[in-house]
């Protein structure tokens, strides 16, 4: 079976498994009726998709990017989240969305072995997640002549979390659809930087590891440890500077426009 026929098997099986679940979780309360192990069993649906079909049509796991070189991209992968988590965060005070109010550090100590905890199933999750989109999906999409693969495989990515975000409850806002929207436009950004590293490096370690910084900077070091005190403007904070807000979506598009600029440039002078 062509590359690109288990790419497209691959789509239709993860979303299908992925959305009924999905609905189980909706008709059910939404996500604040269930705790995070459940979220991450969502996240592990991808990897464990990808590796049944790769034992099923016995295509072998050749292509995955389980290589662990090229120790620079470990750093963009956790550099890039956190810088742009800070400059969200700086945007989000001069737009007096949320302000920089740290918590002390007795709250620090208090919330250590929470934020250890969302660390590790975050890491889990990510990898997850990303052994399916970026350790099968990517490269079988590559290898299978599938134009504009990192564009598909964040429509793909953002489609997967569709219902969630639509009728989930995911995020508190009045305009569900708007909010659904923009969080496509985010997962569709972060998907280009994320493939690029993965393409680069050659391991689908590293675009887990910038996947999970992503989340816990974005998700709980910034909201939670560096703007704890709501603005007037705090309203709009989901919309503009959350997770996949529009400030992130651009960061990210202009963070893989400078990268490849960067690359271009040095194998021209190489």
């Amino acid at each position: 079976m062509s590359d690109r026929s288990q790419a497209l098997i691959f789509v239709v099986l993860v979303l299908a498994v992925s959305w009924s679940f999905e609905a189980f979780i909706i008709v059910n309360g939404g996500v604040r009726s269930f705790g995070p192990l459940w979220i991450v069993a969502l996240m592990c649906i991808p990897g464990l998709l990808s590796v049944v079909l790769r034992l099923t049509l016995k295509s072998g796991f050749g292509d995955v990017g389980f290589r662990v070189e090229k120790w620079r991209y470990y750093i963009y992968a956790v550099a890039v989240p956190l810088l742009l988590a800070l400059l969200v965060g700086f945007a989000s005070s001069a737009l007096d969305i949320r302000k920089f109010s740290l918590v002390s550090p007795g709250q620090l100590i208090q919330l250590g072995p929470v934020l250890l905890s969302v660390l590790g199933l975050g890491l889990i999750g990510a990898f997850g997640e990303e052994l399916g989109w970026r350790g099968f999906l990517l490269p079988k999409m590559m290898s299978g002549g599938v134009k504009n693969p990192y564009l598909v495989c964040g429509l793909v990515w953002a489609s997967w979390h569709l219902p969630l975000i639509a009728f989930g409850g995911f995020y508190q806002t009045d305009n569900a659809l708007l909010m659904t929207l923009i969080y496509g436009f985010g997962i569709v950004a972060m998907s280009f930087v994320f493939s690029e590293f993965r393409v680069r490096s050659g391991s689908v370690w590293i675009a887990a590891i910038a996947h999970a910084a992503h989340n816990f900077f974005f998700q709980f070091v910034v909201p939670a440890l560096l703007l704890t005190a709501p603005g007037s403007n705090s309203w709009r904070w989901d919309m503009v500077a959350g997770d996949t807000g529009l400030l992130v979506a651009m960061l990210y598009a202009v963070t893989y426009l400078v990268f490849r600029h960067v690359i271009r440039r040095y194998r021209a002078s190489a």
